[in-house]
């Protein structure tokens, strides 16, 4: 049995024949393998066809590859191309006619699901839907990049296995979400039933729209316009339509009617969440949670929209209880619900309204002295300057990410500095910015040195960076300007790079806990007071009885003492040091030899106690 030819999708605008058959030949050995690319250019159109030698390779290849250097990949077999030449037989009418009326048939069969969870693939759609009857199609659209649009297509073999499928499924979970089951609707009675703007809309992004084109577009390359004729659009396009256009603005008035906008929302708040909330007034289409470009962090606001009129209503006059416990709230925060507005409306509402900057983070400010290549600021600048303000810039995207980071107002950030620059020169270039302001006031100003000074030297040297900081934003914005890129200050060689500072909440606590714990207390400060500001009267006057019962002000004599203080302690005792009194001189051994001495004379001439005193020889 020959093998199936696979039909790969999408595939970047850089792929390969080579490439592509690198990575599917890790599979087994293939027999064709090539990439469609427009004509006369030599950029993928976003697809390709890949074809083994084996049966069992090809699908083991669908089930084992997943993607091309990195992007997602959705294999599919591949369907036979039947071409429909103009010089065709009169004999082959027939069979032309009869696949018209085939295709007729399948689309009575063909059920759209919406709501579906990006976690389905089509393996899961045909494994829900196979126990209702013969799934002979599972088709999801793919955005540009890659992404589901959020809806799928199933066809079956008859009409009444479509119906049976559509009453099991309709609202039941897929994938741990409620998809919203219905018949797909042929294009002129799709197109009859809205309005004229929208059918505009959709005649000019019929390529797009319809899955039925896209397919004969990718399979056949060489006759894509003549095919787009006889497609199909689906009522999934108006959702692929309305998801493009989540910012609020959608076209048409009836359509308009199910979008709410939602403000006040938790940073830490996702879909799933809000989407639980909300299910509680009537089923929903979809909910986008509204990102910031630079940070890819919530916003705090989003978009949904319901299936009818009367649960958007509902939710927006739930939205409106002013009571303590009223109102909808998600993650311990109320919600402000209004209806959603075109961007047409939006912008005449904000025309007399002055924009004023409620973030703390001041993220406006980051984009402040930018300079991008090939605009007409970045003339005259070296390459080195670019290059260095392009890494800057992708250091400050990184760190913006935290929503603990923020841009200060009045502290700037000076690159590029040379190393003869230090602090003092630094301030005085500042300053020469500002010329003729009054009120002009340097709270700091460093250049950064580097910590281990050289031989000979007191500081370090210089890191090539400093810092700037004002009392007032708007000399720091002044400053900025006057020397953000400014050939004259360094030469044109060597230009300097200023943006506003960043700065980390958490770190600026820790400093301020740090400066608070630093402040002598008011007790202490008095304290402290006492030991030098001298002799202190008391605030109390002392009076004085008479005899004749009469009070009078004690009058206080003039201080007695003069000189030094000399405290009670030292009044009654010897302060001197006491010198003491020298021994005499004794030889050592000295008590011994007289002991010896007064010994051998007892021996010698008896108890000297016992001995009667004689006379002198002289005494007679």
């Amino acid at each position: 049995m020959p093998a199936p030819t696979i039909f790969v999708r999408p595939l970047p605008t850089t792929a390969t024949n080579e490439r592509l058959g690198e990575i599917f030949s890790e599979i087994g050995p293939i027999k064709q393998c090539f990439v469609v690319k427009d004509k006369g250019t030599d950029k993928c159109r976003g697809f390709g066809y890949v074809t083994y030698s084996l049966d069992e390779d090809a699908q083991r290849a669908l089930k084992e590859v997943k993607d091309y250097d990195g992007q997602r990949l959705f294999l599919t077999t591949a369907k036979k191309k039947i071409k429909d030449k103009k010089k065709a037989a009169p004999e082959k009418e027939p069979e032309q006619k009869k696949d018209k009326g085939f295709k007729k048939i399948k689309l009575k069969a063909r059920l759209i699901i919406r709501n579906l969870s990006f976690k389905c693939s089509e393996d899961d759609l045909r494994e829900t839907f196979a126990k209702f009857g013969t799934v002979l199609e599972a088709c999801i659209p793919l955005k540009p990049d890659g992404k589901m649009r959020g809806f799928a297509f199933v066809g079956f073999k008859n009409v009444s296995e479509a119906a049976k499928a559509l009453t099991a499924m309709n609202m039941k979970e897929i994938k741990g979400r409620p998809v919203a089951v219905d018949w797909t609707v042929a294009k002129d009675k799709y197109l009859s039933t809205r309005p004229s703007s929208a059918q505009a809309k959709v005649v000019e992004q019929s390529d797009d729209s319809s899955v039925e084109e896209e397919e004969n577009e990718e399979e056949e390359s060489e006759e894509e316009k003549s095919e787009s004729e006889d497609s199909t659009v689906e009522e999934g396009d108006e959702e692929e339509d309305e998801e493009e256009d989540d910012d609020g603005r959608f076209r048409g008035s009836n359509v308009l009617l199910l979008f709410i906008f939602l403000r006040n929302l938790s940073f830490d708040t996702e879909e799933e969440g809000l989407e639980e909330v909300l299910l509680q007034y009537g089923e929903l289409n979809y909910i986008k949670i509204v990102l910031h470009p630079d940070t890819e962090h919530s916003k705090g606001c989003a978009f949904a929209q319901f299936k009818t009129k009367e649960a958007a209503e509902k939710c927006i006059a739930a939205a409106q209880d002013e009571a303590e416990n009223g109102g909808i709230r998600v993650d311990g925060r109320k919600l402000l619900i209004v209806a959603a507005v075109t961007r047409e409306e939006a912008s005449k509402l904000n025309e007399n309204k002055k924009k004023v900057e409620t973030g703390t983070r001041n993220l406006y400010l980051a984009r402040e002295g930018l300079i991008r290549a090939g605009t007409k600021a970045a003339e005259g600048v070296p390459e080195a300057d670019m290059a260095k303000r392009a890494r800057f810039e992708e250091i400050k995207r990184a760190k913006l990410k935290d929503i603990q980071v923020f841009v200060s107002k009045t502290r700037l950030c000076v690159h590029n500095l040379p190393k003869s620059v230090d602090t003092k020169k630094l301030k005085s270039i500042c300053l020469q910015g500002l010329k003729g302001t009054k009120g002009v006031r340097i709270t700091e100003c460093r250049v950064m040195y580097d910590k281990k000074p050289e031989k000979g030297q007191i500081m370090g040297q210089s890191l090539g960076y400093g810092f700037v900081q004002f009392s007032v934003h708007e000399h720091a914005l002044n400053t900025l300007r006057y020397l953000n890129n400014n050939p004259d200050i360094f030469g044109p060689n060597k230009r300097p790079i200023v943006e506003f500072s960043l700065e980390d909440s958490r770190k600026l606590k820790i400093k301020e806990a740090r400066k608070q714990s630093n402040k002598v207390s008011p007790v202490q400060q008095q304290i402290q007071e006492r030991y030098f500001s001298g002799f202190q009267t008391k605030p109390e006057v002392e009076h004085v009885d008479l005899e004749n019962g009469k009070k009078r002000r004690k009058v206080l004599p003039m201080p007695s003492h003069r000189g030094p203080k000399i405290r009670y302690i030292f009044k009654f005792c010897n302060c001197l040091p006491q010198v003491k009194p020298s021994k005499p001189f004794k030889r050592k051994g000295g008590d011994r030899f007289d002991s010896l001495v007064e010994q051998y004379k007892r021996k010698l001439m008896g108890n000297a106690d016992s001995m009667v005193k004689r006379s002198k020889w002289f005494d007679s």
